[in-house]
């Protein structure tokens, strides 16, 4: 009993509280004028708007193919740094002979690429040796052909060296002509 006795209490106030007020018809009929009149300041500024839209869509649309077009510049720079690879002799760090053209063509490539870039020299070793030794001879392969990229004119901010020792072959026969293809140095471009 109580509890309905509660309830209808509530009930009871919140029909006079709602019932308080009256609407002021005049404001608002006054209101429903003023929104007349922002809607048609709305339309007219969509229209004003949607030309504006064209507009912009016009030129949002050659930065987009400018951006892909650099992006297509970017990939086709990556692949050609990684298309060159720099080999050498077993238990060696300085740069052949045979090899040297293609240091020299890594230079004229990163010299003519003024865009905001870091390639990374990789230094492999193949299979014989310590896991340390290895290490330290990638490391010396890796500086050797970033030495001789300064001296050619590269910018030295742009280049990094990391060592794989034995860890990263391309090659895993176990013979001497594969362990040649893991003496070398590998270039990564990273944007």
């Amino acid at each position: 009993m109580n509890k309905k006795l509660i309830f209808g209490a509530i009930g009871a106030l919140l029909i006079l509280t709602g019932c308080g007020t009256q609407p002021n018809l005049e404001n608002a009929a006054n209101a429903n004028n003023g929104e007349n009149a922002s809607q048609q300041t709305v339309e007219q500024n969509a229209t004003v708007n949607t030309q504006n839209a064209e507009v912009q869509t016009q030129t949002i649309q050659p930065e987009n193919e400018s951006m892909n077009n650099q992006s297509n510049n970017n990939q086709q720079f990556a692949k050609d740094v990684a298309n060159v690879v720099v080999y050498f002799d077993f238990d060696k760090y300085n740069i052949k002979k045979s090899q040297w053209s293609k240091v020299e063509k890594l230079a004229q490539m990163l010299k003519s690429n003024n865009k905001n870039y870091t390639i990374r020299i990789e230094g492999n070793c193949d299979e014989w040796g310590t896991e340390e030794y290895n290490y330290a001879l990638g490391l010396r392969r890796a500086n050797s052909v970033r030495s001789a990229l300064i001296k050619l004119g590269v910018d030295p901010k742009k280049l990094t060296v990391i060592s794989y020792g034995k860890l990263n072959p391309v090659c895993t026969a176990h013979a001497k002509w594969c362990w040649r293809k893991n003496r070398r140095d590998n270039f990564t471009y990273l944007p």
